[in-house]
């Protein structure tokens, strides 16, 4: 526990280590490794969340978690996306051993974020905004150690999508959507889901072009709905709807580019959204407000 205590601001911790510490040891105590595990990881992510200051009492929290449903849900897309622009190199003949196996890995690491996005959405936000970021994380060490990119390149691909995953990581808890799928079943079903999903884009014939655009396009929606209107509901300022689409549209490249008119009318649609949420705001400043 001091390694993790130390995480802390040197402030917080002289004013609650005792307290943390003592939280800690209970909530371990004759626990297994993965509840240790787990409780490690939220540790960490508190101990983050207080270093950059996203209480949920501050505003800079408050957008942090209006904005992780979207930023999660573009990990998502993305992933899937590069997942099937993998495929065809893990699958091709002729490859030397090691640039075969070196796709499989990236297949199966942006899997893996698949199904951490997936499980943030349903609600589960620890494990699967972990999942999703260690998913991210493995991408980026197996494009720099197996297929031989360099570190400048790597993070200047990865760094988006990592920080997009951190979002999820870095919500504050107590303002974290309330779980959409509350059974294990119903989180088993959205996993099985999300893996089906991501199976039938990736494998099935999709060609490049337009139509490859619907490997993002696709988990897009099925991430947004997910979230639901719990999500969309957080947005009640222009800055916070702006921040929103951010990785969406970072991320989202491949859709956003395929031709001459996708972008622009995604970002007048996106402007004419920001303006027609800041004029409702204006319209209700007298009442009390407690978005962002």
């Amino acid at each position: 526990m001091t390694a993790l205590l130390r995480l802390y601001p040197a402030g917080y911790r002289r004013e609650f280590g005792d307290e943390l510490a003592l939280a800690y040891h209970e909530a371990t105590r004759d626990a297994g490794r993965a509840a240790r595990t787990r409780e490690a990881l939220d540790v960490t992510g508190h101990a983050l969340r207080m270093r950059l200051g996203l209480g949920s009492a501050g505003r800079r929290g408050r957008l942090v978690a209006a904005v992780a449903p979207f930023a999660v849900t573009a990990v998502g897309a993305s992933a899937l996306w590069w997942a099937g622009l993998m495929l065809p190199g893990a699958t091709a003949s002729g490859l030397p051993a090691g640039m075969t196996t070196a796709y499989l890995l990236l297949v199966a690491t942006h899997f893996v974020t698949v199904l951490g996005a997936a499980i943030a959405l349903s609600g589960r936000w620890s494990a699967g905004g972990w999942t999703a970021l260690a998913g991210c994380a493995a991408t980026a060490v197996t494009e720099a150690t197996r297929l031989g990119g360099g570190v400048e390149l790597v993070l200047l691909l990865r760094t988006p999508l990592l920080l997009a995953a951190l979002a999820a990581v870095l919500c504050p808890a107590d303002l974290r959507p309330r779980p959409r799928v509350r059974t294990a079943a119903g989180l088993a079903a959205v996993v099985l889901w999300a893996a089906l999903l991501a199976g039938v884009l990736t494998l099935g014939p999709l060609p490049d072009g337009s139509f490859g655009a619907l490997r993002f396009a696709v988990p897009a929606a099925a991430g947004l709905a997910l979230a639901g209107r719990p999500a969309f509901a957080r947005l009640r300022t222009a800055p916070a709807v702006l921040l929103a689409a951010l990785p969406l549209f970072v991320l989202g490249t491949p859709l956003w580019t395929r031709d001459a008119y996708t972008g622009p009318l995604a970002l007048a649609f996106l402007l004419v959204a920001a303006t027609a949420v800041s004029v409702r705001r204006r319209r209700r400043n007298g009442l009390p407000l407690d978005g962002i």
